[in-house]
């Protein structure tokens, strides 16, 4: 019947549309999440970008694991288009999981009208998308929709809940548990895509701890310098992300460290880069 389903889709199928829905599955891919939360970190707002990056690893984190324990594999039908050759399993969709948390978290932060109906749109052409390529079942992508929604309306409440509190910022005891976070995340990890993601969130981590105790930049003013500070900072990402590839071996623990490095880069490196290195000889 699932099948079906995807066959009644894929009889509309055309150039156009090939393109559009995998505009919209690019959405949900690790390379435009490398951009958008880099751009978000370094031209809008850096706090709304370290909590994006740490609900979307942490909604990541889940997506994987429950793959995993599932266990369903992907659709597999003689009569089918197949435009995507994605990892992992098929239960629940990653990508339809990924882009919920991400749209609803942020229309939690910025709560109006319009931004839930764009992130219930943007959502929906997501979960369609995948459809439409060959590569989820409908179940995947509801059930990765649904699981995203409920993701960013947790932890919207968890960071509301802890701006409240008002904690005292101790970087030792904070790097301690970044890095206990990290390695239990890591322990617990069963396949690469896990490893990535538990790597992720402990640069994230350590380098948000270091950046506010030894930084604590503010962006500028001039929305041009924001431009040039992410500009160069993502080419300097891009080349340690692909250098990375060729340096470090396949295997769970390369995985780790390489997007522990990666992370930490954007947030700690790129910042001291610009706002300590580069403005003291200026000055």
């Amino acid at each position: 019947m699932s099948e079906e389903f995807i066959l009644v889709l894929q009889q509309f199928s055309n150039p156009v549309l090939d393109v559009l829905f995998r505009f919209f599955s690019f959405l949900g891919s690790e390379l435009f999440y490398l951009f958008f939360l880099s751009f978000v970190y370094l031209c809008l707002n850096k706090k709304m970008a370290i909590q994006l990056g740490i609900v979307i690893f942490f909604s990541m984190y889940i997506n994987f694991t429950l793959k995993e324990f599932f266990n369903l594999p992907r659709p597999q039908h003689p009569g089918l288009r197949i435009l995507e050759n994605p990892e992992g399993k098929s239960f629940p969709s990653g990508h339809a999981q990924s882009v919920a948390t991400v749209t609803f978290f942020l229309a939690w932060s910025y709560p109006k009208n319009i931004y839930f109906l764009l992130a219930i749109i943007i959502s929906s052409f997501v979960a369609i998308s995948r459809i439409y390529l060959g590569v989820h079942y409908p179940r995947d992508v509801i059930v990765g929709a649904v699981l995203g929604f409920i993701i960013a309306l947790f932890f919207w409440y968890l960071f509301h809940r802890f701006e409240r509190l008002k904690l005292k910022f101790m970087p030792a005891r904070a790097i301690f548990l970044s890095l206990l976070v990290g390695g239990l995340l890591y322990h617990f990890s069963f396949d690469p895509l896990s490893a990535r993601v538990a790597g992720s969130l402990g640069g994230i981590f350590c380098g948000t701890i270091l950046e506010k105790t030894l930084i604590n930049f503010v962006l500028p003013l001039n929305f041009k310098t924001r431009l040039a500070h992410y500009g160069l900072g993502i080419v300097m990402v891009i080349v340690l992300y692909l250098g990375m590839k060729v340096v470090f071996p396949v295997s769970l623990w390369a995985y780790f460290l390489r997007y522990f490095i990666l992370n930490f880069w954007i947030v700690f490196i790129t910042p001291l880069i610009f706002y300590k290195v580069l403005k003291n000889k200026k000055n």
